[in-house]
């Protein structure tokens, strides 16, 4: 296993208990599950090639099955991966009842994911605590990702958080979702409509059920462009 303290980022994910079938269901849609390491056979809708549906889950795919709670970011010199874990040990320490998330399939810009009905106050507290409580771990942002991330046409507060917190979409810019493919902008209607139809019925146990929160996951990228995996979850001292 490679060494955490030389991992290019980290990130701060929810991502259900790998033994849950919240985590099964998101493991086979994407095609890999990021705790085993091993590519999984996809569902993949009717009507559609499987080397298309792995194309537009490929995204998605490297990322792993989750919703971000704290962006990737690398390590600070001065801090260690035993100072990172204490501070998600400290972070899910807090929480004392699982947070139920009455979820919905929706498009987010140009992709398809899974979001809140309704926003969720404990929810995003908990991102925001994942924000101010792991970011004294995390190194400054490079120029050329500050440069990137400036010209996605920020407002005045996205450019703030970005200079604070190393990333624009913190606090009250703060969405959680669960990604579920890449941009669907080459897609045909038919397409887009059969994979809708698709995604609606695999996840409808979660859409019916909601998706329990209860953990908090720490995810590497070892090198640039590298898959992320799992490294640790942190349940809720429930």
């Amino acid at each position: 296993m490679p060494s955490l303290s030389l991992a290019h980022r980290h990130a701060a994910y929810f991502a259900p208990a790998p033994d849950s079938a919240a985590w099964q269901l998101g493991v086979q849609w994407l095609g890999r599950c990021p705790h085993s390491g091993q590519n999984l056979a996809q569902p993949v809708p009717e009507f559609w090639e499987p080397a298309a549906f792995a194309q537009i889950t490929r995204e998605p795919r490297r990322y792993g099955w989750h919703a971000t709670l704290k962006a990737p970011f690398a390590l600070a010199t001065h801090s260690s991966p035993m100072d990172l874990r204490a501070c998600f040990v400290e972070v899910a320490a807090a929480v004392k009842v699982p947070i139920v998330l009455d979820v919905e399939l929706a498009q987010v810009g140009n992709f398809l994911a899974l979001v809140p009905r309704q926003r969720c106050t404990s929810l995003h507290g908990l991102a925001d605590a994942c924000v101010r409580q792991l970011h004294p771990c995390a190194a400054p942002l490079p120029p050329s990702e500050i440069a990137r991330r400036r010209g996605c046409g920020l407002t005045v507060r996205q450019e703030d958080m970005l200079a604070q917190w190393a990333y624009p979409y913190v606090f009250e810019d703060f969405a959680f979702h669960i990604t579920l493919t890449g941009a669907l902008d080459a897609l045909s209607a038919e397409q887009s409509q059969h994979l809708r139809q698709h995604a609606r019925a695999w996840f409808e146990p979660l859409l019916s059920q909601g998706l329990r929160v209860d953990g908090l996951s720490w995810f590497v990228e070892d090198q640039p462009g590298a898959d992320f995996r799992w490294v640790e979850r942190f349940g809720f001292a429930l």
